[in-house]
């Protein structure tokens, strides 16, 4: 019987490498990554607080009444796979329910990443206990101001999953060796390929390469950036030009944004608090609140592929 998880079908989208060591071979872990170590703690201590019900956050106190899971475990059985996941946060009264994803992270947006895992967790879970209400966010551990986004959304049918397993599936033939997650790689110690990290538990000396790394690059960008400035021409290297590009931004006009939503009864704070993006996509749904979008443009110092688009 095949075993997936999500974590399984996100390494299709990495090395592959890793993934055979991982997931063909079944091999244990050879190199210790200090970032995944210290997440795992921070999980955990989190998890102590939900389980405390200590979490004071007013979106999430309502659901600390009802019953508090943490590393909740689903499991889905489908033909010769079975599918398993162990969600963070699991808070559920009688009749609604919120999963959360506890991330070792600053920013509490749910990214497409994010929402793919939560969607997984929301369809194992309302297919073994269907709620009226549903409810997933992100934690961001290290956001002392917002560290909670939440959003109401359907439960996908456990289709969804099988989905995105014969998707990873199509995607296997086509992995290639990674090079560029070597730093973040448990299998690095005994890899033929990529990068061979001196003193890998060692953030000083990783630190100290970092800044000496970047001191060269800020030195030749600044140097670069001053031909353009003063020639006015671009630098051609292979297919890529290297100087000013016209950038257009979107601005929005708040106070107008506030007052059409206001006028026309459409819901506004998650779109003006969270970014510009945010009520740009709300604007696709309310055409009237583009009357208070501009846009503004800037000249941008630049990689650009010829005949493509900005790196």
């Amino acid at each position: 019987m095949e075993r997936w998880s999500f974590s399984k079908i996100e390494a299709t989208k990495g090395c592959k490498i890793a993934y055979e060591k991982r997931y063909i071979q079944g091999l244990p872990p050879d190199t210790e990554v200090p970032m995944f170590t210290e997440a795992k703690e921070t999980h955990e201590k989190i998890q102590g607080k939900f389980l405390k019900r200590e979490i004071d956050h007013p979106l999430i106190v309502p659901y600390l009444e009802g019953s508090v899971y943490t590393e909740k475990e689903y499991k889905y059985f489908f033909e010769d796979m079975e599918f398993v996941a162990y969600a963070d946060v699991v808070l559920e009264t009688e009749t609604d329910r919120l999963i959360l994803d506890i991330k070792s992270r600053y920013n509490a947006d749910i990214t497409d990443r994010d929402g793919l895992q939560l969607l997984t967790y929301l369809a194992l879970a309302n297919a073994e206990n269907p709620m009226a209400q549903n409810k997933v966010g992100v934690y961001a551990a290290y956001n002392n101001f917002s560290p909670v986004t939440i959003a109401d959304i359907e439960p996908p049918p456990l289709s969804f999953i099988v989905d995105e397993i014969e998707k990873a599936k199509k995607r296997i033939p086509r992995m290639t060796v990674k090079t560029s997650e070597c730093a973040s790689c448990e299998y690095r110690k005994n890899c033929e390929y990529g990068l061979k990290m001196e003193n890998d538990n060692s953030l000083a000396a990783i630190a100290e390469k970092y800044l000496y790394l970047k001191a060269q690059v800020d030195m030749y960008e600044e140097m670069l950036k001053k031909h353009a400035e003063t020639t006015g021409e671009k630098i051609r290297v292979g297919d890529k030009e290297i100087g000013f590009f016209e950038r257009v931004y979107t601005i929005i006009d708040t106070t107008s944004f506030i007052t059409l939503c206001e006028n026309n009864n459409i819901p506004y704070i998650d779109s003006v608090k969270i970014d510009v993006t945010k009520a740009k996509q709300r604007a696709k749904k309310y055409d009237v609140l583009t009357q208070a979008f501009d846009k503004e443009v800037k000249y941008v110092f630049t990689t650009k592929k010829i005949g493509g688009g900005e790196k």
